[in-house]
């Protein structure tokens, strides 16, 4: 559109990789080295890793160019989300060799033929495995077991791994150890300094004939580098925009000024209106921080001012009077809204609205509020609390909650009163429409599988908001159990889809889901038992808060926790009087403390666990919170319960867990932990109980990716998804333009 009007040749700034328009900086030269390095050595692995729009593909792309196809015969597999006996098959595939039909040993035995015939030509195969950061420990398996493939003394694969910057921390696993010493080089793309941002621009420039029309200020240049933050893509998406612009106002001149504004209106056009200093922006003061970036990954850092004074201004548009008689959100939307939204310039993008409908959800959200706010790249992150208030007290409990787990302030919150499921579903419904519209969230991050949540995928979607789903893919199998058709329909209505276990992951695939929605991260309700435990109370410190007696905690055998979440769901009373009996005569072998709602204490029969001396040896205490149930736990010789989420946690703490109930959908705390799926029989109960008390309990290991950093994954997968959601959107914008 502007070529002609400034004598160009062709579009500079095209965002599609072009090995034409290669650059040079330091990093992309010592990075460029180092493969060439590896490929003449014709062997073992070479890794490269950077982040969205860092220069990978052109890198390589411009590599491959140098490379004899007489001598290497390339192939390319851009889609990870692979099992193991997959990625061979599109191995195949991607050299040509048909592969429909064969099993894996027929798989090997025709690649291996291949490539011994490419050896006997004189040439050699060359793999790169794009997104390598989705492939999981038995698909790089499959691929070191392919580079074991020798004709002679010569090794007849060599493999490119090419990736975001988690496959570096994948590939420092203890497990990755044999793969790591077949990895002859290694590089990371970071962005590039002013200078070469500069460089970069007018190298692109003259590849398409410029001769000096239009002229960029010194200062435009380094409003380039601070709004980019010399990230190639980012660089070339501005500079685009820049060019359009001048040739729409007729100048020949690119300053300062009108990169802060084209860069601002990306921003308002990609995610809300970029915050961009009123009037000429003072470049010496703004060269002691980053401008406000075009919103691509960077590492996550330390808070910033600047940060800290996007979320006030979102809190401080916040009001917090109690919730009206009929549950609505009480909020004065009026008096909080100064400007339409959208059209006020200093306008943040909408904050990321993290959901918390249950106590288990709580503190899954307590750990990914801390993994986004130590990113400089996402929205401001606020809680939405939703909670039935009734005679449970949960609206206690989750205050201690959040107090325990230094959660931000919860002035965002929906409480519903009616007393039927469908009369609270209504309630959240009205609540959340005029929410969704006034904050224009970028994006609902659920983790729950209860109605509320239901609620809010359904509202969102309505409502144009992406939806987050944490924990995704979790599945028992039986639809007859509501929890179980809310977790189906919460995923599918979900955008970006982010599982804590493998299998969650193969079943997302198996229900059509695309496997670019879906990552697996590990859950974060791991990450918050490990920031939780520090400061949990003791087994005796809980019991003397509530004071009562200590003396179940001095049986021989210890002691059992007991929670059951469940119990009152769906009209069987004959399963929790089976329940009421299996569990007394437990007590009488095993001394148990059983936390307990007071709307299960009053199903069960009041004669056994009324106020007065308590029966066999169970503590029966009210419902406690996360830090005192996570204190029980710890100390516990095993938890009997019908909780998945206490599953999980008493596998990442060692502690055998009996799951009373028919069905459940952790199936990694079952396969690999603690967990045994035991129902209401009696005899198996005591037969597993006896089990761990006379030997531990089965053996087990932490599932994959149980390490505590499943939030940053998570936050990490968030940042890419909105860039690159933000990239679909502005092409479409440049496409209608």
């Amino acid at each position: 559109m502007y070529e002609q009007f400034f004598g160009l040749t062709a579009p500079p700034f095209q965002i599609n990789p072009d090995p034409s328009f290669y650059y040079e900086s330091k990093g992309h030269s010592s990075a460029h080295q180092y493969l060439r390095f590896g490929a003449f050595q014709g062997e073992g692995f070479i890794v490269v890793t950077g982040d969205i729009g860092a220069g990978k593909t052109t890198l390589l792309r411009t590599l491959l160019a140098e490379l004899d196809p007489a001598k290497v015969v390339a192939a390319q597999i851009v889609s990870t989300q692979l099992e193991a006996g997959e990625l061979l098959s599109a191995v195949a595939l991607a050299f040509g060799i048909p592969a429909d039909g064969m099993n894996k040993a027929k798989l090997l035995v025709t690649l291996e033929a291949y490539l011994a015939s490419l050896a006997t030509s004189d040439r050699r195969a060359l793999l790169i495995i794009d997104e390598a950061q989705n492939l999981g420990p038995a698909a790089i398996e499959e691929l070191r077991m392919l580079s074991n493939f020798q004709f002679g003394n010569k090794a007849l694969l060599q493999s490119f791994l090419v990736g975001q910057p988690e496959l570096r921390e994948i590939l420092r696993l203890p497990a990755m150890e044999q793969l790591r010493q077949r990895v002859i080089a290694s590089c990371h793309l970071g962005p590039m300094q002013p200078a070469e941002t500069s460089a970069y621009v007018e190298h692109r420039l003259r590849k398409v004939g410029w001769s000096g029309n239009p002229a960029f200020d010194d200062a435009a240049f380094g409003a380039i580098h601070q709004w980019s933050g010399g990230v190639p893509r980012r660089i070339n998406m501005l500079c685009s925009r820049l060019l359009l612009s001048a040739f729409l106002d007729g100048v020949d001149r690119i300053d300062a000024d009108r990169v802060d504004r084209i860069a601002g209106e990306i921003r308002a056009e990609l995610s809300g209106p970029a915050e961009v200093a009123p009037g000429a922006p003072d470049r010496a003061a703004q060269s002691a921080g980053p401008h406000a970036t075009i919103t691509e990954p960077t590492p996550a850092g330390p808070r910033s001012e600047a940060r800290a004074d996007a979320e006030a201004r979102f809190r401080a548009a916040l009001r917090t009077p109690p919730a009206t008689a009929g549950g609505y959100l009480d909020l004065d939307l009026a008096a909080s809204r100064t400007e339409p939204a959208g059209k006020n310039p200093q306008q943040q993008p909408g904050p990321l609205l993290c959901v918390a409908s249950s106590q288990d959800t709580l503190v899954m959200m307590s750990a990914l509020l801390h993994a986004f706010g130590q990113r400089e790249d996402l929205p401001p992150a606020l809680p939405l609390q939703i909670l039935e208030r009734d005679a449970n007290g949960n609206t206690e409990l989750a205050a201690r909650d959040a107090l325990d787990l230094i959660l931000p302030d919860l002035s965002l919150r929906i409480e519903t009163r009616a007393p039927t499921p469908a009369g609270r579903m209504a309630e959240m419904l009205a609540a959340l429409a005029p929410l969704l519209d006034h904050y224009q969230p970028s994006a609902l991050v659920l983790g729950g599988d209860d109605a509320a949540n239901v609620a809010c995928a359904l509202m969102a979607n309505q409502s144009g908001v992406p939806v987050i789903r944490v924990d995704a893919g979790l599945r028992h199998g039986d639809r007859t159990v509501p929890r179980e058709t809310n977790r189906v329909l919460i995923d599918h209505a979900s955008s970006l889809l982010c599982t804590g276990e493998r299998a969650a992951l193969a079943r997302l695939q198996t229900e059509g889901i695309a496997s670019g929605r879906v990552h697996l991260t590990g859950t974060p309700l791991i990450d918050s038992l490990h920031h939780a435990l520090p400061r949990c109370p003791s087994a005796a410190g809980v019991l003397a808060r509530l004071g009562m007696s200590s003396e179940v905690l001095t049986q021989p055998r210890g002691y059992g926790l007991v929670w059951m979440e469940h119990a009152l769901e769906g009209d069987n009373p004959a399963a929790l009087t089976e329940l009421d009996s299996a569990l007394r005569r437990i007590g009488r072998t095993l001394g148990l403390i059983w936390p307990m709602r007071p709307d299960l204490h009053a199903a069960l029969p009041e004669h056994r666990y009324g106020a007065g001396p308590q029966t066999s040896a169970i503590c029966i205490t009210p419902a406690l919170s996360y830090l005192e149930m996570l204190g029980l736990l710890r100390e516990a010789s095993c938890l009997l319960t019908d909780s998945g989420w206490l599953q999980d946690q008493a596998t990442a703490l060692g502690i055998p867990c009996l799951t009373l109930a028919k069905c459940s959908e952790r199936q990694a705390s079952i396969q690999s932990g603690t967990n045994s799926l035991v129902g209401g029989n009696i005899r198996r109960i005591f037969r597993e109980l006896s089990e761990i008390l006379d030997s531990g309990g089965k053996s087990a290991h932490l599932p994959e990716f149980w390490d505590g950093h499943a939030a940053e994954r998570i936050a990490w997968q968030l940042s890419n998804w909105l860039l690159a959601r933000q990239d679909r959107e502005f092409r479409a914008h440049l496409e209608g333009a």
